[in-house]
């Protein structure tokens, strides 16, 4: 078992050596409410699949890479990989990996956008709604005149620059919001909801150009814990981790007065990020119920503004797909759908090969774009690998 680093701190626990530890044992750095799981546990039938050891891929530099460098050249924690519901593949750099639950960092954006969904359908929310009707706080922020769906999609203009390697400005104080980064002597109280609603608007219209802003998803949070009575916590076991199956409690970050952070505090076990996903690619069915409605999913794998992606940070990556509810779409040839979160943190779903991929990690630096292009590489050729 590892030992906790005698260094780690509040400032450095994202950083390495530190990160490697941290990533799955957040709880005992920062706040947390418990997420539940039911009495009954979903277990994944073992499937025998072609052996993965001959998938290789072009590297950096053109290197030709085993499976087994791709893993330890993005610092992977572990690699689960599911074919028609059957596990057919487990990795884990470490025993502890397999068992303590891993932050999933922006894959929680997604996990939240199916709350959305389930209290839409149950006719407690109205996406077309301004997001004020339901969060009166925001009347004099830049969110004043944003939908509900801009939110989720991810095309509100806001005063804000995501900057993961800032030392100082907004981000930071966003962090220290979320109680992710130190506060001072006279910062003590701040806290996640006053810091959303000090965002100011930004320049240009909402809904015309896709700009990746993670106060966006904070705020879906405290918009499902406002309509519901429930806390975050509270709906993710009610809502997911329980109907589906899940075989440990998972837990989500909080500040200082308990507001979750739904952009990128959820913790889980990587077969249970699993479960969620093959939830997903099973349209919201499992375990003999319908969990999330199924038009929720058709619409976040197929809905959304192709224009608004184009004009955005984003498209050179994936230049036919589209962001709908929180999850991406590649717009590749198998339409293939992903949760993505910083430090390499994946959810890869293809509808075609009905394969689902969980790939967790503790990558150095929070963006690497030049492995991303090779891990879009590796679940494209794990997929048809598993599937002959």
């Amino acid at each position: 078992m590892q030992k906790r680093p005698e260094t780690l701190n509040l400032a450095n626990w994202r950083l390495p050596p530190h990160n490697r530890w941290a990533f799955h044992h957040v709880r005992e750095i920062i706040p947390s409410a418990a997420i539940y799981r039911g009495n009954k546990s979903s277990g994944f039938t073992a499937a025998s699949a072609p052996a993965l050891g001959d998938v290789m891929l072009t590297g950096l530099e053109d290197a030709q890479w085993s499976l087994d460098r791709w893993l330890a050249e993005s610092s992977s924690d572990a690699l689960l990989v599911a074919h028609q519901g059957r596990l057919v593949h487990e990795w884990y750099v470490d025993d502890e990996i397999e068992f303590n639950p891993h932050i999933v960092f922006s894959v929680s954006k997604s996990i939240t956008a199916t709350l959305a969904g389930v209290l839409i359908d149950r006719g407690l929310l109205d996406p077309a709604k301004p997001v004020v009707d339901y969060i009166p706080e925001l009347a004099a922020s830049g969110y004043r005149d944003a939908s509900l769906q801009q939110v989720l999609d991810m095309v509100v203009k806001i005063d804000f620059t995501e900057d993961y390697l800032a030392t100082s400005g907004k981000f930071v104080e966003y962090r220290t919001a979320t109680a992710w980064h130190p506060c001072g002597v006279d910062e003590i109280d701040q806290n996640l909801h006053d810091f959303l609603c000090s965002i100011g608007r930004g320049d240009g219209d909402h809904g015309e150009v896709w700009q990746y802003k993670s106060p966006n998803s904070d705020l879906l949070g405290w918009v499902l814990e406002r309509v519901s009575g429930e806390s975050l916590a509270q709906l993710t076991s009610r809502h997911l981790w329980q109907p589906m199956g899940a075989e440990k409690n998972a837990y989500i970050t909080v500040d200082r007065k308990g507001a979750p952070r739904t952009a990128g505090g959820i913790c889980v076990i990587p077969r249970d990020l699993l479960r969620f996903g093959e939830l997903v690619r099973n349209r919201g069915f499992a375990n003999g119920q319908q969990i999330i409605p199924d038009w929720w999913i058709d619409d976040c794998s197929q809905g959304g503004d192709r224009e608004a992606w184009r004009r955005g940070e984003s498209s050179k990556e994936f230049p036919d797909g589209r962001y709908r509810n929180k999850w991406y779409q590649t717009g590749n040839e198998h339409q293939a759908m992903l949760a993505i979160g910083i430090h390499s943190q994946w959810i890869y779903i293809n509808p075609v090969t009905e394969v689902t991929i969980v790939k967790l990690s503790s990558q150095g630096q929070p963006l690497r774009l030049d492995l991303d292009d090779i891990n879009m590489q590796a679940f494209t050729r794990i997929s048809a690998a598993v599937t002959g």
